[in-house]
């Protein structure tokens, strides 16, 4: 009998070890989903934050120092395909390639992108969520941007279809890891060396999704004629307003220069004036000069001789 307590006090023992390794685990999974962020900016153009990693694997080359006009050529390389109208899934722009983010985007998101690289820690990433002025009326732009191993990981995750990136030859694609692209489905991730990049002219200046609005509505005018009654309309409301505007901006033309011409007419009557009250005050002067030349210039009047009266 006495053998048998030692066993079942070894057993509660590794029960209770089990345990203690199960809640540790729970603990560290926890930790693990739930990643924190750090704000880097945040205004009405967009947000800019460190984000931590829930996944043990990631292990990003951080913090990284990458020089702004580095990070403005990744930014501006960034491009799709516009193949296809997001709201009427009809072919647009004939497939040419356009910039995901503006020159304007670019001047936002290079120096701050630069920034979080260099303060990020191995186990972080900077992500970024933008109102892109490259398309009108698009949806914010939501991605992240990583370095490893002489890389920069660039994904785009929701807002627009990342199909490419120049110049081609320092940068390829692959399928976003599910813990980059926050489970985005067909998200991919560019991979850019940067190092060759940096030896690189600067992008040549390419269309923004927003320049191929005038090819969307041309397809729309196309496909109805309800549409191009509309559109028509449209253009000529724009052609009407801007013959108005010409004409208002002759009309204040017109109206500056008799400004001007009366300006200069009522400067003139002004000298014409000025040198009338002149004369005038001069005049007076030599009246009064005058009249006293002539008060001093009379002669005195004579005394009468006296008369010799008879006495008588």
């Amino acid at each position: 009998m006495s053998s048998c307590f030692p066993r079942v006090n070894t057993n509660r023992s590794m029960i209770q070890s089990l345990a203690g390794i199960a809640t540790a685990c729970a603990l560290v999974i926890s930790g693990c989903a739930s990643g924190t962020e750090t704000t880097l900016s945040q205004n009405t153009k967009g947000t800019v934050y460190l984000e931590e990693v829930a996944n043990w694997s990631f292990d990003a080359s951080h913090p990284a120092v990458i020089d702004q006009q580095t990070i403005t050529k990744i930014v501006k390389g960034l491009y799709r395909k516009d193949d296809m109208g997001k709201s009427s899934g009809m072919p647009v722009g004939g497939s040419k390639p356009m910039r995901i983010f503006s020159d304007e985007d670019a001047e936002y998101l290079s120096p701050l992108l630069a920034q979080g690289l260099s303060k990020a820690k191995p186990a972080q990433l900077v992500g970024f969520n933008i109102s892109s002025s490259a398309g009108s009326g698009s949806e914010p732009i939501t991605g992240s941007i990583y370095v490893q191993k002489g890389s920069i990981y660039v994904t785009i995750e929701e807002g627009a279809a990342q199909t490419g990136f120049m110049p081609e030859s320092v940068a390829r694609t692959e399928p976003a890891p599910a813990h980059i692209a926050g489970d985005a489905p067909g998200a991919m991730t560019m991979i850019i060396d940067y190092h060759a990049l940096a030896k690189t002219p600067m992008p040549e200046a390419m269309p923004t999704a927003k320049a191929s609005s005038s090819t969307t509505i041309a397809s729309m005018a196309a496909s109805t004629p309800a549409n191009a009654q509309a559109i028509s309309a449209s253009a000529g409301q724009e052609v009407a307003q801007d013959e108005f505007l010409a004409q208002k901006l002759s009309d204040l033309k017109v109206a500056k220069e008799a400004l001007a011409k009366k300006n200069s007419e009522i400067a003139m009557l002004r000298k014409e004036s000025q040198w009338m009250k002149r004369e005038l005050r001069d005049r007076d002067e030599e009246i009064k000069a005058l009249r006293l030349t002539k008060v001093s210039g009379k002669p005195a009047p004579k005394k009468k001789s006296a008369q010799a009266t008879r006495a008588r």
